[in-house]
């Protein structure tokens, strides 16, 4: 009887203890999906040396139709295969786009990088060459 008391206390110990272990754990916040589109012309863009490329962006998140104002998204050039460095910085408008104007001295691929924040995921848009003669 003595076993069947001990392993009785030990099932009641172990019931008591697993709802406090699963509620100690930090429930994530998930920030929200975002999308992060360059309109710059086309997928290949030509550019003489010495104009300004004109680009288009818009950052946006599914179900929100405005997002939170004071949002920086980051234009950037390949610098090698794998590393890319910010050329311009663009504060979103209320209704998350925004119109730039480039100087690009040589040819590179350029995209728009949202390092995202608490609420919103961060976000690449797509890669446009931009070839300079």
């Amino acid at each position: 009887m003595t076993i069947k008391t001990l392993l009785a206390g030990l099932t009641a110990v172990g019931l008591l203890l697993s709802p406090v272990a699963a509620s100690a754990a930090p429930a994530a916040v998930q920030a929200k999906p975002t999308t992060l589109e360059l309109d710059a012309g086309g997928a290949q863009v030509k550019l003489k040396k010495g104009n300004k490329l004109q680009i288009k962006g818009k950052l946006g998140t599914g179900g929100e139709r405005e997002l939170t104002l004071g949002l920086d998204v980051f234009a950037q050039i390949r610098v090698s295969a794998t590393v890319w460095t910010n050329i311009y910085t663009q504060n979103c408008q209320p209704n998350a786009t925004f119109i730039a104007r480039l100087s690009i001295e040589a040819s590179a691929d350029l995209r728009l990088y949202f390092p995202g924040t608490s609420t919103y995921a961060s976000a690449t848009s797509n890669v446009v060459a931009v070839v300079v003669t």
